[in-house]
């Protein structure tokens, strides 16, 4: 099945703060209402395709602040070698942290994936240890792994909005991380999942499965507003869905749905 281009028209929202003071939220409610779930393990082929079971964890995760690798370190430090293959490697001389070609700190590569990514024959399961632990002890991924990547492939940026009233906005957008996101290196990539239909099989809309993750990027009560509107929406496509054929898909056009999503 086929990889959607990413230029199609998109549905907006966009909402103020209640928890902050002159913040807007600009969702992306196509994104958050597509039927995209992460597939690791079920049908990924991976970024590089001569290592499809490694998916994206093939360069290692960039991390920049201070206070995010004092996080991770706090849990890297909990790992045992019954949930991380590579224990010895990433507590050893060279440790689990690299600089990449322009000086910035990542977590190691270390045969051909990131250190913390655990291989199909390692009896602790495969996948990352980071992310496993945080399962085996009631504990959210969001609180263990590098923010990269509990983070995708949801994209939080920033930007500014002065109004004529001389009142500047911070303009928090919340959306799709699409390949182009990546800069040049993006389209690279042998297979890139966010809008490529395989990975769009979910039950759910991505608001709902990956809500831990956008409390996160935004605020509980930031996430109530949005939830109210995507549900609002969700009720809308079922409703259309039920006229005749023809008409429906008119106004299926119009709610702007994200063409690699499979409920439509």
């Amino acid at each position: 099945m086929p990889e959607i281009t990413t230029d199609f028209a998109r549905a907006w929202l966009e909402f103020e703060d209640p928890e902050f003071e002159e913040t807007i939220y600009r969702c992306d409610i196509t994104w958050l209402t597509s039927s995209w779930q992460c597939i690791f393990g079920n049908g990924c082929k991976g970024i590089e395709k001569d290592k499809p079971d490694y998916g994206c964890c093939v360069h290692g995760a960039h991390m920049s602040p201070k206070a995010e690798i004092k996080r991770v370190t706090k849990y890297v430090k909990k790992l045992t070698p019954e949930i991380w293959q590579n224990y010895e490697q990433g507590q050893g001389k060279k440790g689990w942290i690299e600089k990449d070609d322009e000086g910035e700190l990542k977590t190691r590569v270390f045969h051909d994936a990131c250190i913390f990514h655990n291989r199909k024959d390692f009896a602790g399961g495969e996948g990352c240890a980071l992310h496993a632990y945080a399962l085996q002890n009631g504990l959210k991924p969001q609180e263990t792994k590098p923010d990269v990547c509990w983070q995708l492939p949801i994209r939080r940026s920033y930007d500014s909005r002065k109004y004529e009233d001389g009142v500047d906005f911070q303009v928090i957008t919340i959306e799709e991380y699409q390949r182009r996101d990546w800069g040049e290196g993006g389209h690279d990539m042998d297979w890139y999942c966010s809008s490529n239909t395989e990975a769009h099989t979910a039950p759910v809309p991505v608001y709902i499965s990956e809500k831990d993750t956008l409390v996160e990027l935004m605020n509980e009560s930031a996430y109530a507003i949005l939830k109210e509107h995507c549900d609002a929406r969700m009720k809308a496509i079922e409703a259309v869905k039920q006229l005749p054929g023809r008409e429906a898909k008119k106004v299926l056009l119009a709610l702007e749905l994200h063409p690699a999503t499979t409920w439509v």
